[in-house]
């Protein structure tokens, strides 16, 4: 006999487990269905080297979600009740150039600025005039990810009133590349922010991608790093308990084939195994929207061109190459002691001729190791290795479709891995074979087969390009969360403000769901 639910959600990413918890805190009966053997999506650690050495699979900082009610306001009791915690620390980002110079961004903008004033003054008052511009504007901006958005339209008519939206509606248009160079000079300085503009998956030199540079750093400014205490995984570990606690049911190892209809209505998920999970209110969908439309909904009419703007999706520039090394002790860095103690290091280039030539080769399908970070969040959180012990995770950018075919990173990724531990061998001073304990590592291909809703292992669904974002994401006209199918609500990566550890769109969908489907008021229950 199936089981019936007030609300069904598919995938338990930290986007589903957020609306879970909500609905279960407002006495919902809710039930999350995941593939894997463990909840997260993105938001996972494992024991990927050796026994004692928590890894990150994807996401390292929750920086975006620093600013969300949710932690700010602890709403669901995740600090207070559940143990979940963060450190900010001050050392955000240390940058090696190619020539050995060195550029150091810290949580505190004034110590920043004193760092760019290495390459240029003229660039250390522009950095500290553009965020402070940017700070005026950062809480309403901030305050739109956890809301549902208007549609294009409406946005376009309420942006054009004002200067400010007019310079928004610019920037969104512009390449991140073509915005730094408005405002900066020094090739080495605009290529390190350049590199932040990046981290969006997208090629800065792009149109569509400014967006992408104008928040970011004023956002890490303002709200911090955000590194979850034992690992990426303790966010979705506090979500399932809290979950749980509310009588919420999680089903792992339960992968959705299709979604239930009965008389055009989605009234629940059918298994891989045959079981159907019914929901007698909704069911939300946190899976890529290229999965579900038109897939996972057989025989379902959609509004005309909505299909067609589904597969059509821009995919993300690049994808990630994940590595994992356990260590005895923590790289010993050539360029000495200046980026010591930063949880993210990265090696860059000082020419921009070569900075932008190895975007256009990753987007043709060519292997580059020049993109490449050292992550270790142990500097700041102890938990991550046994005691002595160390922690490192190499974050780079890489092709999902390799010349030849996808297929072949199961051919080439072990000696592409082992080209990045070169590469670091010969940075620093102390990285030989006695030194390393474990080493792991993760393909695109890896990533994608990890979690299906990274389709092409593309860890935000799709690029958030300025014509894919906000209420035009997935498709303009369903942008609130809403399917063009009765019963069907939609969240994740592949909605607004898309992906990233932000938990807005798990947030928005259940205060939806709850204000207009339930007829309750969102915002008494959260401050209750």
């Amino acid at each position: 006999m199936s089981q019936i639910y007030d609300v069904v959600v598919a995938g338990g990413g930290h986007n589903g487990l957020v609306a879970a918890c909500y609905l279960a805190k407002a006495g919902k009966k809710v039930c999350v269905v995941e593939k894997n053997d463990k909840v997260g999506g993105g938001v996972m650690t494992r024991e990927l080297t050796v026994p004692g050495f928590k890894h990150d699979v994807c996401s390292v900082a929750h920086t975006l979600l620093q600013a969300n009610p949710l932690l700010r306001n602890d709403e669901l009791g995740l600090v207070a009740r559940f143990g979940l915690r963060y450190v900010n620390p001050d050392k955000m980002t240390a940058i090696f150039y190619d020539d050995g110079t060195t550029l150091e961004f810290y949580t505190d903008l004034e110590r920043t600025c004193q760092a760019i004033a290495k390459f240029s003054q003229h660039d250390a008052d522009a950095y500290r005039r553009f965020n402070h511009q940017v700070f005026q504007n950062l809480d309403m901006m901030v305050m739109g990810m956890f809301h549902a958005p208007p549609n294009a339209g409406a946005q376009a008519v309420m942006m054009e009133q004002s200067a400010v939206g007019q310079d928004l509606m610019r920037t969104q248009a512009m390449s991140a590349w073509d915005v730094i160079s408005e405002w900066f000079e020094s090739d080495k300085v605009k290529i390190a922010l350049a590199r932040y503009a990046s981290e969006a998956m997208m090629n800065p030199f792009d149109n569509g991608t400014g967006f992408g540079f104008y928040i970011i750093l004023p956002f890490m400014h303002r709200y911090g790093v955000g590194i979850p205490v034992g690992g990426s995984g303790a966010f979705a570990d506090a979500l399932r308990a809290c979950l749980e606690s509310h009588g919420g049911v999680v089903r792992t190892s339960s992968p959705v084939k299709q979604f239930k209809l009965d008389g055009g209505k989605v009234t629940g998920v059918i298994l891989e195994s045959g079981e159907e999970i019914l929901a007698k209110k909704a069911v939300i969908s946190t899976l890529h929207a290229k999965q579900v439309f038109p897939h996972m909904l057989p025989g379902v009419s959609y509004p005309e061109g909505f299909e067609r703007r589904i597969q059509t999706l821009k995919h993300s520039s690049f994808q990630p190459f994940n590595m994992h090394v356990a260590l005895h002790e923590a790289p010993r860095y050539r360029v000495g002691p200046a980026v010591d103690d930063f949880f993210w290091v990265e090696r860059s280039h000082s020419s921009v001729e070569e900075f932008s030539r190895a975007f256009r080769d990753l987007e043709y399908g060519i292997p580059r190791r020049d993109y490449v970070a050292y992550v270790m969040q142990d500097v700041y959180d102890k938990t991550r290795a046994p005691e002595g012990k160390r922690a490192l995770n190499m974050y780079a950018f890489a092709p999902y479709n390799l010349k030849g075919g996808a297929a072949r990173w199961d051919e080439i990724g072990k000696e592409v891995a082992h080209g990045f531990l070169d590469d670091l061998r010969k940075l620093t001073t102390n990285m030989g074979d006695d030194n390393i304990i474990g080493f792991s590592w993760m393909t695109p291909l890896d990533i994608e087969r990890h979690n299906n809703a990274m389709i092409q292992a593309d860890i935000l669904h799709f690029g958030s390009y300025n014509w894919q974002i906000a209420g035009n994401r997935p498709a303009p006209g369903y942008g609130q969360y809403r399917s063009p199918v009765e019963g069907l609500f939609i969240a994740g990566a592949s909605t607004h403000p898309g992906g990233g550890v932000t938990a807005s769109s798990g947030r928005n969908v259940a205060r939806l769901l709850l204000d207009e489907e339930f007829g309750m008021d969102f915002d008494k229950l959260v401050a209750a």
